[in-house]
């Protein structure tokens, strides 16, 4: 027999911590297994909007990651080559009224801090670092999963087992639900983090930007209290090749964007080194799960990054599973299947409007002066409201 309140979870990113948090504050003891020697978060910066700020309050970090984030004062879109501004919106305040949650920006180890810290404090979840889950096997009473530690391979047992095991997850591919590669979308992202002292001033400040140009386009926000500032380079790039393990010289960036509007090459220019993450996203799935067994996060629905909802996703499908499971007697099978239904539809909503952004940043020619004539067009305020149906998400 499988222990009746316990959950063993595949993978301690945003996703699998948020679960852990999620489960535990509905009355289950969480065994979280996770890869890695030791936690450390890839990436840079991440955007959280209201939806995913609210998710957060829900699971106890919005505390914790108040303290590092960054609540930025505007959102600003301009033209990359020719530098002029196409809308213009308040965050801050304003958009908390609007969207019922703060917009923040933050370092992606800050927010992983800042769950861990909740999950701290909140009891019931064991951390196991240095597991790789290598199989499972499930049935009526439970799931047994086998994870490899430093040769040796350890059993655990659980009455269910959530798959947060990212965009190449092992728990999808065997359940073998349908054919779920991950998708190269020819494009690469570039991160670096700058100091704030050395950007210039007009750049600096509580602002998050967005410059569109033919097929690229550049981000940056603060994050870390206004000490740093985020910086993200999309451009066209066939190497499929993943990972945070391939970097570029500031001047092989440089050369990329050697046509847009001095902003921008300025803010090009600043970093001594810039880290490549190929871009991938899956396809949506017609099924999460099976039995005891279910997806969560990337596992589930990795998406492009230009809506910034990769994190935010994660974070909803955690409190919607902790919902479910709340009200879930002993047996867990069809509470995973309610959460399923709950998440799956929006979900695939959102990853169809991520490759939409991607269409739209990166036009050229009439298409492009198309998209910048209605954006100046339009109201800040209309350009946000345009994916408000995802920020006024509540669990």
């Amino acid at each position: 027999m499988a222990p009746p309140r316990t959950l063993l979870i595949a993978g301690a990113g945003i996703g699998g911590l948020a679960a852990a948090l999620a489960a535990a504050r509905a009355g289950f003891r969480v065994v979280l297994l996770e890869r890695a020697a030791r936690l450390e978060a890839v990436g840079a910066g991440v955007q959280l909007a209201a939806n995913a700020t609210r998710c957060l309050k829900v699971l106890g970090a919005l505390d914790h990651l108040a303290r590092s984030a960054v609540r930025p004062d505007a959102f600003h879109i301009l033209d990359g080559t020719g530098g002029r501004a196409l809308a213009q919106t308040p965050l801050g305040a304003a958009a908390e009224r609007r969207f019922g949650a703060p917009f923040l920006v933050a370092h992606r180890s800050d927010l992983q801090i800042a769950l861990l810290t909740a999950a701290h404090a909140t009891g019931g979840i064991a951390l196991k670092l240095g597991r790789t889950v290598e199989d499972f096997t499930a049935d009526e009473d439970g799931v047994t999963v086998l994870a490899s530690h430093n040769g040796a391979v350890e059993e655990y047992r659980a009455a269910a087992l959530i798959g947060a095991d990212g965009i190449r997850s092992l728990v999808r591919d065997r359940l073998a639900l349908a054919p779920a590669p991950p998708v190269f979308r020819e494009r690469a992202a570039w991160r670096a983090m700058v100091p704030m002292e050395l950007m210039p001033q007009a750049l600096a400040g509580p602002t998050v930007r967005l410059w569109l140009g033919p097929d690229a386009h550049l981000v940056s926000y603060p994050v870390r209290a206004g000490s740093a500032v985020n910086l993200v380079a999309v451009t066209q790039d066939g190497r499929a090749f993943h990972g945070w393990g391939s970097g570029a010289a500031p001047d092989e960036i440089a050369a990329r964007f050697n046509r847009w509007c001095p902003d921008a090459r300025a803010l090009i220019g600043l970093p001594e080194r810039w880290i490549r993450w190929a871009l991938f996203d899956i396809d949506p799935l017609k099924r999460w799960g099976r039995g005891r067994v279910t997806l969560l996060g990337d596992a589930a629905h990795a998406m492009l990054p230009f809506l910034a909802q990769g994190a935010a996703q994660a974070l909803e499908d955690a409190t919607v599973l902790g919902t479910v499971l709340a009200a879930a007697g002993e047996d867990l099978e069809p509470a995973l299947r309610l959460y399923e239904a709950r998440r799956m539809a929006r979900t695939a909503k959102v990853q169809r409007a991520a490759r939409g952004a991607d269409t739209v940043y990166h036009l050229s020619g009439a298409g492009r002066l198309a998209r910048n004539t209605v954006l100046r067009a339009r109201s800040g305020e209309a350009a946000m409201e345009r994916y408000g149906w995802i920020y006024r998400w509540a669990p």
